[in-house]
């Protein structure tokens, strides 16, 4: 296939991860980045070897030898951008947390649809191979019926105000506990599940230290919350960005013959645990990276394969609709202290 030709708008740590992983890849070149922190887009640029570099996002917009676009900037901040890609012709790969209402979505799949070019959202962790393996396995029935996902996740991590992280301090902006941090495994579990549509939330937040005092409120430091999902089915979320003690991670899918617990398949036999590694292959091709730690990888080779038509886009504008409302009224709910229905 064509070496897709991708700019990169924002240099600061998710930015410059993905330089990194499309730069390793044998599917995509990076022809440019875009930062109006000059400093940061220098670093960058000189460290991953991209020959052009912009300030305003609207000049690597204009660059013809620009393909495609990966927005690594903040929700608000990208809303304008997706819009704008588009309309520039641009095939756009957006980053997490997709918008700051699920509305945006439906207006970046209208416009992606006017362009006539591809739009796919990030959730990296969706396309890691053995991720998608146990995605097979519970569609081909490995634990039976799921019927309820729990997840737990602790990150221990609160930007100071005047940083340029400043942004996930804000509550109306998704930039929390849920949003910023645990919204990966959240949108993992419901995956494996099969994207069933949400329909009711309830949730409840804690802000222990408060680094943001504006109208749309300073980000919850602990979420908890439930999800009802059709089919009867639920997901429970615990996670928090500031928790005084060691307590692991944990994803677990359960299902009516079995559950998925830390990536490993379990069923109770003969009175004991037994555990099972997936039998089922990726449905999706992929390449191995050439290094460990390139989180985004998979994720930007599957955009590519989209942008060539390989394979589908994967979040596409349907799921990540969905996953936002979700996300809406999760934190809707929390702030008004009641259960909230998803039309």
């Amino acid at each position: 296939m064509e070496l897709l030709k991708l700019g990169v708008v924002g240099c600061g740590w998710a930015g410059q991860q993905a330089v990194k992983a499309a730069q390793a890849s044998s599917l995509v070149n990076v022809v440019a980045v875009a930062d109006l922190d000059e400093p940061r887009r220098n670093r960058v640029a000189s460290e991953e070897g991209v020959p052009r570099q912009y300030g305003p996002y609207q000049d690597l917009l204009a660059d013809d030898q620009v393909q495609a676009v990966l927005l690594a900037v903040n929700p608000p901040a990208r809303y304008p951008m997706v819009l704008d890609a588009f309309a520039a012709g641009k095939h756009v790969l957006v980053q997490k947390p997709h918008a700051v209402r699920a509305a945006h979505i439906l207006e970046f799949a209208a416009a992606a649809e006017r362009a006539g070019t591809t739009l796919q959202f990030c959730y990296f962790m969706r396309h890691f191979p053995h991720n998608r393996k146990l995605r097979v396995a519970v569609q081909e029935g490995c634990i039976g019926e799921p019927y309820h996902a729990r997840i737990f996740l602790k990150f221990n991590s609160r930007p100071p105000a005047d940083s340029f992280e400043s942004w996930t301090n804000v509550y109306g902006h998704k930039g929390g506990a849920l949003g910023q941090h645990a919204s990966h495994e959240l949108d993992l579990a419901w995956w494996w599940m099969g994207c069933p549509k949400p329909q009711w939330a309830f949730a409840v937040k804690h802000t222990l230290e408060p680094l943001y005092h504006g109208p749309e409120g300073a980000a919850e430091d602990y979420f908890s919350g439930l999800v009802g999902l059709e089919g009867d089915k639920t997901i429970q979320i615990d996670c928090s960005r500031w928790l005084h003690c060691d307590t692991p991670t944990t994803v677990e899918l359960y299902g009516s013959e079995g559950a998925l617990s830390q990536g490993v398949i379990w069923h109770w036999e003969d009175g004991q645990f037994a555990a099972r590694e997936a039998a089922a292959e990726s449905d999706m091709p992929h390449t191995q990276p050439p290094a460990d730690g390139l989180s985004f990888y998979y994720e930007i080779e599957h955009f590519a394969r989209a942008v060539a038509g390989q394979v589908k886009a994967d979040v596409d504008a349907q799921d990540a609709y969905h996953f936002m409302q979700i996300l809406d009224a999760l934190y809707d709910s929390a702030q008004r202290r009641e259960k909230v229905m998803i039309d």
